[in-house]
């Protein structure tokens, strides 16, 4: 079932969220609404890379990360359930991040290149991750959302802003914008 994605100023996407306990079938479904609900967002310029249930609405530490971040047409997914970064490295890079929960925005944001995960599986199972570049960059991304925090949060330039256009060009946003943005509290 397709779920309605929660966008800025919504409070909840300040929350933090829950632990799951245990991995059902209301969990599995969950992550499968999660999926077609990205899927459904896709467009031509641009398309999902992972959503976390607060961006549904539901407070529960879960995601669904696309599989083929170079194939804007997989369909393939994977869920974690509870993941919990073990490990950054102390190289840091910066590059563009949006998020569907911020629409039409793109900022410039720095992360460190590599992390080391632990998580579990939409069947409960346990499993580690290394990730480095893009895929490391989307999970942080999504772990954020977990706690209570978005992309704009690591943001202090507005001049880090932007942005895209009808053909996927990224540009400067206007003051109107950042002004819009600094009022709902999402930029210092």
């Amino acid at each position: 079932m397709i779920k309605k994605i929660v966008t800025i100023p919504n409070k909840i996407l300040r929350s933090k969220s829950k632990r799951i306990g245990f991995v059902d079938d209301s969990i599995r479904q969950l992550a499968n609404d999660m999926i077609a609900t990205t899927l459904k967002w896709d467009h031509d310029s641009e398309f999902g890379a992972a959503l976390a249930a607060i961006q549904v609405g539901e407070p529960l530490k879960l995601t669904v990360v696309r599989n083929d971040f170079d194939n804007a047409k997989s369909k393939k997914f994977t869920a974690l359930v509870n993941p919990e970064i073990v490990k950054t490295s102390t190289e840091v890079v910066s590059d563009i991040e949006g998020c569907l929960s911020v629409p039409g925005i793109y900022g410039r944001v720095k992360r460190p290149l590599k992390i080391k995960v632990k998580a579990q599986d939409a069947n409960g199972q346990p499993i580690r991750l290394s990730l480095e570049g893009f895929p490391a960059r989307v999970l942080l991304h999504e772990i954020d959302h977990m706690n209570g925090i978005i992309f704009l949060d690591h943001i202090k330039d507005s001049s880090q802003l932007f942005n895209i256009d009808k053909n996927g060009s990224l540009m400067p946003i206007t003051q109107t914008k950042k002004d819009a943005i600094k009022k709902t509290n999402h930029l210092n």
